[in-house]
């Protein structure tokens, strides 16, 4: 499911790619529909992040023993390896940012100071990093008790997120430039990511009662959500209504996890779906410097190209990068990673 995600994300950004190679292009309708809004899809992620790390802290607190170093040092050398690779691609392809500016991406805050336009994706690991701290500090403040801070991490980040929209709003006239606004995000965005930890505490309790027409429903509940989204765009809406679109998304999301568990196609896929998931995270953030530089190639040379032609050129050298290093590149990456751990034994988060 990560890597169709990351695959929905980087058709986004190469519509997007292929505008800035011809300028006087006519995107037709029907692609605007299906792949207009790429951010729409990072919903997905933050579940799956929330189900992925809520199932590490489960797993570390089986085993005993210290929680905290073994969890951070877990996070840190699963992000940062092929994050420090496309912030490198991005350097080399936008050119040197300033130190202010590498300080701020080096510390995860790019989100909210402002990130590189080569490694633009990158602005969500901000959100990540920010929940990957706050979910075990709410817990370790609960007396490890799950349902205490699933109920106290929801109602505080919904208080927290209204204050922090009200600030935006009337300390700084709702403008987008200012870092208020992503902080506000930060926390409108949380009740996905708890959505998925709650997915993850409540597995075994729920997967007996899975339907064999949950994943379908749940495939038709995200179509909608996307269509409304899109729809809403257009309509100049307050940032608020998306934030409130995407919490009613969160069922479809829990949905597909819990539906796939009974889909009959699943057995058969499953070295795909393995592929598919190591594709996932060096596609995401890598696309985009790798983008960019085709389109600083097409027009140094002059060349010109058809809009699909554009389109083509583009998708096939981000993938076939992505074949030949990037899911080598993730796989060096999490053996390195494996063995490091081990050394210090301690257990391996997704």
């Amino acid at each position: 499911m990560r890597g169709l995600l990351a695959i929905m994300v980087l058709v986004s950004h190469v519509i997007e790619s292929a505008r800035l190679i011809v300028r006087d292009a006519t995107v037709p309708p029907w692609m605007e529909v299906v792949f207009g809004n790429g951010g729409f899809w990072v919903n997905g992620f933050f579940v799956l992040s929330g189900f992925c790390i809520h199932q590490a802290i489960l797993n570390l607190r089986k085993k005993g023993g210290e929680f905290g170093a073994p969890y951070f040092l877990a996070r840190v050398t699963r992000l940062y390896p092929l994050y420090l690779v496309a912030l490198m691609l991005g350097i080399m392809v936008s050119g040197w940012l300033g130190f202010g500016s590498l300080l701020s991406h080096l510390l995860m805050l790019q989100g909210i100071t402002g990130v590189l336009p080569a490694v633009k994706p990158a602005w969500s690991l901000t959100y990540e990093a920010a929940y990957y701290v706050a979910w075990p500090l709410v817990l370790a403040g609960c007396s490890w008790r799950p349902g205490r801070a699933f109920a106290v991490s929801l109602v505080g980040t919904l208080l927290l997120t209204g204050v922090l929209f009200a600030a935006w709003k009337r300390l700084w006239g709702a403008d987008v430039q200012v870092a208020a606004l992503p902080m506000a995000l930060i926390a409108a965005q949380f009740p996905l990511w708890l959505g998925g930890a709650l997915l993850a505490q409540c597995w075994e309790t729920w997967v007996p009662h899975v339907r064999p027409w949950l994943l379908s429903v749940s495939v038709c509940w995200i179509i909608g959500i996307y269509v409304a989204h899109l729809w809403l765009l257009g309509r100049h809406v307050p940032v608020s209504v998306f934030v409130m679109l995407g919490w009613l998304g969160l069922p479809g999301w829990l949905g597909l996890v819990l539906g796939s568990t009974h889909w009959p196609g699943l057995r058969v896929l499953t070295s795909a779906a393995g592929w598919l998931g190591m594709l996932s995270y060096p596609l995401y953030i890598l696309h985009q410097p790798l983008l960019d530089a085709v389109v600083a190639v097409v027009h140094a040379r002059g060349m010109s190209l058809g809009f699909a032609e554009a389109c083509f050129i583009l998708g096939g050298f981000v993938m076939a990068c992505m074949v030949v290093a990037g899911v080598p590149l993730e796989a060096w990456f999490l053996a390195w990673r494996a063995g490091f751990l081990k050394r210090r034994q301690t257990t391996i988060p997704a």
